[in-house]
C-alpha cells in the first residue's frame, strides 16, 4: 500500500524483482529490433546529463555544481569510509570538488548503512571469490531476511550460482558450503540458567503475567 501512496514509479520505488522484470522486458524488445539503425547521426540538443557541463567547467573555469557519486572519504562521517555517497560536487579548472557533509541524522544513515553493508559483503565476495561473503551480503539484505531463513538464503545462493556461474571465473572450482536447518525436536525442554542481572526485571514482570 506505501508503494502505491508515495511512489510515483512503484516498481523501482521497492517492488520485488522490479529491476529484474524490467531488463527482461526490454531485453525482449531488442531480440527483434535494432534501435542504432533509426538513431540519427547529428549532433542533437544538449541534454541535462552532467557530461558536458563537467567538460565546459573544466575547460573553461565556469563552475558548475552536480549531485555526484564519489568515495566516501570522511564526507559523510557516520557512514564507511570508503563507501559510495552522492553528495554535492563543484567542479572547475582545478577538478572535482566534493563537499564535506559531517553526520546524517541517524535514521538516515541507518536507511543508508541498510544497503552499505550488503554491498561492501558483496565486493568483499567479488574480490576474494569467497561463497561466504556472497551468503552474508545476501543475509544481511532487509528484504532477504525477513522472509527467508539462513539455509533458505544459502540454498538460493547455491542455485543462483549454477544459472550464473559462466560469468563468475572467480569462484570456479569452489562449493558452497551446505548446512541443515537449525531446528528444535518437538518436546525439547529448555534448562535451567543462571538468571542475568541485567533481565531480572523482565523475568520478574514475566512471573507477574503468569500468575
Amino acid at each position: 500500500k506505501a508503494l502505491d501512496i508515495y511512489c510515483d514509479e512503484p516498481a523501482f520505488g521497492g517492488e520485488t524483482g522490479a529491476y529484474y522484470k524490467w531488463c527482461k522486458k526490454v531485453a525482449k524488445k531488442f531480440e527483434k529490433v535494432n534501435y542504432l539503425e533509426s538513431e540519427s547521426t547529428k549532433i542533437g540538443k544538449r541534454s541535462n546529463e552532467y557530461c558536458s557541463y563537467i567538460i565546459e567547467a573544466m575547460e573553461t573555469d565556469k563552475i558548475f555544481k552536480l549531485s555526484g557519486n564519489v568515495r566516501n572519504d570522511n564526507l559523510i562521517t557516520n557512514l564507511s569510509q570508503g563507501c559510495c555517497v552522492e553528495v554535492p560536487v563543484y567542479v572547475d579548472r582545478m577538478g572535482l570538488h566534493p563537499t564535506y557533509i559531517g553526520d546524517l541524522p541517524l535514521q538516515c544513515a541507518a536507511l543508508c548503512m541498510s544497503n552499505i553493508i550488503p554491498q561492501s559483503l558483496a565486493v568483499k565476495a567479488a574480490l576474494t571469490g569467497d561463497f561466504e561473503y556472497v551468503v552474508q551480503a545476501i543475509a544481511v539484505d532487509p528484504l532477504t531476511s525477513a522472509v527467508l531463513t539462513l539455509k533458505e538464503v544459502r540454498d538460493m545462493v547455491i542455485e543462483m550460482y549454477e544459472v550464473e556461474k559462466e560469468y563468475l571465473p572467480q569462484f570456479y572450482g569452489k562449493r558452497i558450503k551446505e548446512v541443515p536447518h537449525i531446528e528444535i525436536p518437538e518436546g525439547t525442554k529448555g534448562v535451567e540458567v543462571p538468571l542475568d542481572p541485567a533481565l531480572a526485571i523482565a523475568h520478574r514482570f514475566g512471573e507477574l503475567e503468569r500468575k
